[in-house]
């Protein structure tokens, strides 16, 4: 309600006591007169439009009013029924003005905690931005509370974000809530001609914060407790708000990661659908090429040099055929999480190199292999079969994934640390796209471009890395479009 509109209806008010006791007296100012009922709801109306300040002045301004016609009654004929009557009529108005006034004043005040309280939860509503949110709550409480200035304190991890108010100086109010001290209430900070009063207030019982109040005039204890229940609600809202934007980013990061691990099942299950497939045909090619020039030997008398040529063709294919079964085997331990078996040895990697460039030669003279490796080069502690099958495996897919022609390199050198050979397989090939790099060593996984030009089952590289690193060595891919990849592992060598 306006104040012009309190002011016209004080005037109302104050017209109708007068009319009411004009017409009292017109009637001979008898207490007991019909009367004298009208001055009760005028001082209800006036309680409850005006609250308690309202009722006691309305019953107030009835006293004196209805006291001169009631007294004068009792002190010329004593306690008669139409002067009971009236002292009646009296305490009826008092209490209903006290009683109407009191409870109008305690119904506002309770609308005004829960509107307080509403407007704090539209304020947080939304999950916005914590600075934004408490600007939003500032604005909302220096609205609905009848404070000079509202303060309003949050801890977000190791800082705090302030709205309103001074900030947490050293010694103040706020900072002393923060540090544990509960609610505070200084009855007079100073500073000005009345009375400042301040009134701090821990948001929730987790000390989210606090919240600061000041005020010029009176601050009852009714009224900070209502803060105080303010602040605890506010500090509730806050904690259920962190925790629901804690749930969402939860939701929407395991949404993500089930996403994710849903999309790498199916590229699994692809892959080994198409593992199957190629599988197969790899093992395929060197049993039909063991199985017919076994046949023929068999079923044909033929010249030495002849059988001497498909011997070594046999040799090759079974070679091969063994080579596919120990990878398949290898990748089944890893797929366990079971690392690969070694038996290890001290092994001359100068005379491993060239054993497995001489088989390549012979079997692949479409490719130029050149061999280079540093004097003096340690022997290295390693399983002889796997150090050579990870060497068939590099040597294989660079002589695969080039062009007829290109060049072949194998290099060993000492690590540059120490204590290890390096060992690098060079090809000028096509190269590895960048977004394929980082998977090249995942079982079953080929780079579609790769997946293209050449027959493979996507297990050789994954392998390669496991008996790497079950050496205790380490192993790296570098590959340029259109210029060639290098492919360079290490190997402990022998103390």
């Amino acid at each position: 309600m306006t104040q012009r509109a309190r002011l016209l209806l004080v005037g109302a008010l104050a017209l109708t006591l007068a009319a009411v006791t004009a017409l009292l007296a017109l009637e001979g100012g008898d207490p007991a007169s019909p009367l004298r009922h009208g001055y009760l709801p005028l001082v209800v109306a006036a309680a409850l439009v005006l609250g308690a300040p309202g009722g006691a002045a309305a019953a107030g301004a009835v006293v004196l009013l209805l006291g001169p016609v009631v007294l004068p009654e009792i002190e010329r004929s004593g306690l008669t029924p139409e002067a009971v009557e009236g002292l009646v009529t009296l305490a009826t108005v008092a209490l209903a003005g006290a009683l109407s006034g009191v409870g109008t004043t305690r119904a506002r005040r309770l609308r005004a905690r829960y509107e307080t309280i509403l407007a704090a939860q539209r304020a947080l509503a939304g999950e916005p931005a914590l600075e934004l949110a408490l600007a939003r709550l500032h604005a909302a409480l220096s609205e609905h509370l009848r404070a000079d200035d509202v303060g309003l304190v949050v801890r977000d991890g190791p800082r705090l974000v302030v709205a309103g108010g001074d900030g947490v100086a050293p010694g103040s109010v706020a900072a002393q809530v923060l540090a544990g001290a509960g609610a505070i209430f200084v009855a007079d900070a100073g500073g000005g001609r009345r009375p400042r009063r301040v009134f701090a207030t821990p948001l929730g019982a987790g000390a989210e914060g606090v919240l600061v109040v000041e005020r010029e005039g009176e601050l009852g204890a009714d009224e900070r407790a209502a803060l105080e229940a303010l602040g605890a609600h506010i500090g509730l809202v806050l904690a259920n708000a962190r925790l629901t934007a804690r749930q969402r980013r939860f939701a929407e990061e395991l949404e993500v990661k089930v996403a994710c691990a849903t999309r790498r099942l199916e590229e699994l299950d692809h892959a080994k659908s198409s593992f199957v497939a190629v599988a197969s045909h790899e093992l395929r090619t060197p049993l039909t090429a063991l199985q017919g020039f076994s046949e023929l030997l068999a079923a044909r008398r033929l010249p030495a040099e002849e059988v001497s040529r498909l011997a070594g063709i046999m040799h090759q294919e079974a070679r091969r055929l063994g080579r596919i079964v120990n990878d398949l085997l290898d990748l089944a331990r890893i797929e366990r999480g079971l690392a690969p078996a070694l038996h290890r040895t001290p092994v001359a990697v100068e005379t491993l190199i060239a054993g497995v460039a001489d088989v390549f030669r012979r079997g692949r003279a479409t490719h130029p292999i050149v061999v280079g490796y540093e004097a003096g080069l340690p022997r290295v502690d390693a399983d002889r079969d796997a150090l050579e099958r990870i060497l068939t495996n590099l040597v294989s897919n660079a002589l695969k994934y080039s062009p007829p022609g290109r060049l072949v390199r194998i290099r060993a050198r000492g690590a540059a640390h120490g204590g290890a050979v390096e060992v690098e397989v060079e090809d000028q090939g096509a190269g590895i796209p960048a977004e394929s790099l980082t998977r090249i060593f995942e079982p079953y996984y080929r780079a579609p471009e790769a997946a293209g030009t050449a027959r493979g089952a996507g297990i050789g590289l994954a392998v390669v890395k496991s008996l790497v690193e079950a050496h205790g060595g380490s192993i790296r891919v570098e590959s340029a479009h259109g210029v060639g990849t290098r492919v360079v592992f290490t190997v402990p060598a022998v103390p």
